[in-house]
């Protein structure tokens, strides 16, 4: 399954953006750890499948190589910001949860994906051809 269409990325963007406050609060609500892994794991996986899944418009259906995660240089550095500031957020204020260990692991995941974006932006930069 590939998504090329502008719509379906969005509207898939808009289920886990909306979705995961859905889940997740009651989840708080319920065990603040639940919650914490819950929101850690299903972005991380959000990521994943948001990368196997997405197409550009002219991009072929085949599998991209593993260290690829957008289709655009650009975006991999756009999505690399956003993952290093949501994951350097949580762990600079750790220490003002419940659990400060656990949002401070989940902070470094976040980072870590950060860094696959980082990986991808590199290495697309460095291909002929490519943004």
């Amino acid at each position: 399954m590939r998504i090329k269409e502008p719509s379906g990325q969005v509207g898939y963007v808009l289920v886990v953006v909306i979705g995961m406050p859905l889940v997740l609060v009651p989840l708080s609500a319920v065990s603040f750890e639940l919650g914490v892994i819950w929101a850690v794991v299903a972005l991380v996986s959000a990521a994943i499948v948001s990368a196997r899944t997405f197409r550009g418009p002219a991009e072929s259906d085949a599998r991209r190589p593993w260290w690829r995660m957008t289709y655009a240089r650009r975006m991999s550095i756009a999505l690399a910001l956003f993952f290093f500031a949501q994951g350097a957020c949580a762990s600079i204020a750790a220490g003002q949860f419940p659990n400060p260990p656990l949002v401070f692991v989940g902070g470094v995941v976040l980072v870590l994906v950060a860094g696959l974006y980082v990986n991808s932006a590199i290495r697309m930069g460095s291909a002929s051809g490519t943004e």
